[in-house]
């Protein structure tokens, strides 16, 4: 399903209810109108509010601790049909530059933190162009309504205070690439930073690229900070630069910390504009 049809198949399925509605009051002229306007609000507004309780009794039924190796296509429509309402809700206005350097087959893509927009602007981005990205993510998200259904779509949780758990989420990382299940995302940084400067990096991120002999894709994303003071009453401009691509011999070959410097180093010079 193409990105925003999800939408259109509500506002259609109100419409046809709004206009047996309507019709059925015995109004006519422009008391029709009104009426119709009415029953269609009513209607937008009901089946948007089953379609979300829908999707939060599934996502109860869904075992987190579950590996999920393969793709589900109906859970990515499911998932980007919400990051799609989430877009609109917060009336991103998104800029995507350095298509050039997205590669043919799997990769890594690893960009700054500011916001929790981010992860959602990227995956809408990306499917405009026909690239599937599933995050790692913090296991908090998890405990937050509607999110569990990520699971499914290939998102990944990572315990960052257990070495041993996070080596098996970068492991899951590396096989989904392998696999050409889905592009995996991650921001290094582990938490969003508050502040414009970048957080220390988490340089074992690269180990997943580096398991699966994938490329990193390097991504600088701006604009995102300002989202939750502008809306819904203004638009946000984002802007999300691939700036770089770091090739898979060169990955595999270097240190992760040498990764996590020169990928730094990369996202600083974007944002700066140099």
């Amino acid at each position: 399903m193409k990105r925003g049809e999800d939408l259109k198949i509500i506002y259609v399925l109100a419409a046809a209810a709004a206009v047996l509605c309507a019709w059925a009051t015995g109004l006519r002229g422009l008391a029709l109108a009104g009426a119709w306007i009415g029953f269609f609000a009513a209607w937008t507004v009901g089946i948007a509010v089953v379609y979300v309780l829908a999707i939060w009794v599934l996502g109860l039924t869904i075992d987190l601790d579950k590996p999920v190796p393969d793709d589900h296509p109906i859970y990515r429509w499911i998932v980007l049909s919400i990051i799609g309402m989430l877009c609109r809700a917060g009336r991103l206005r998104i800029t995507l530059k350095g298509l050039e350097n997205l590669p043919e087959g799997p990769f890594l893509l690893v960009g700054n933190h500011r916001s929790n927009y981010d992860p959602i602007a990227t995956v809408w981005a990306l499917r405009g162009q026909g690239v599937d990205v599933a995050f790692i993510t913090k296991p908090e998200n998890m405990k937050l309504p509607l999110v569990p259904v990520i699971h499914m779509a290939n998102f990944l949780v990572i315990d960052r205070d257990d070495p041993r758990k996070a080596v098996v989420t970068l492991r899951a990382a590396a096989e989904l690439l392998k696999k050409r299940v889905v592009n995996v995302g991650v921001y290094p940084e582990g938490t969003r930073s508050k502040q414009a400067e970048m957080l220390p990096f988490h340089n074992a991120v690269f180990k997943a690229a580096q398991w699966a002999g994938a490329p990193v894709v390097v991504a600088a994303i701006t604009g995102t900070e300002k989202i939750h003071k502008n809306a819904p009453w203004r638009r946000t401009a984002v802007t999300i630069d691939l700036c770089a691509r770091i090739e898979a011999d060169e990955v595999k070959s270097s240190s992760t910390n040498a990764l996590g410097e020169k990928v730094r180093a990369l996202i600083e010079d974007a944002v700066a504009g140099r």
